[in-house]
């Protein structure tokens, strides 16, 4: 059950929040980040028993592709001087 909870990094301008039990290892968030701060985990497992995604939440800008490309909506993104999630389709 604990993979279905959300695991969060955060920074003064972005948190990045991630649900391990809905993440299917697919490697597409890692694919589409500008800034490659996504890469496979060594210690956390996503719903198949994968490797789940780590950040560098350093290098994030906030941009929200990850979220946007996640196909099971396993990721969250919010910008901090707004504390809202950041604009996407999926949420609008």
């Amino acid at each position: 059950m604990k993979n279905f909870r959300p695991h969060s990094k955060e920074n003064k301008k972005v948190k990045y929040t991630q649900f391990l039990g809905l993440c299917k290892s697919c490697g597409i968030c890692i694919e589409k980040c500008p800034t490659k701060c996504l890469k496979n985990s060594d210690d956390k497992y996503g719903y198949y028993g994968l490797p789940g995604v780590d950040i560098d939440i350093d290098k994030c800008i906030a941009c929200g592709l990850c979220e946007r490309s996640c196909p099971e909506q396993a990721i969250i993104i919010e910008k901090k001087e707004t504390g809202k999630p950041v604009k996407t389709d999926k949420n609008r």
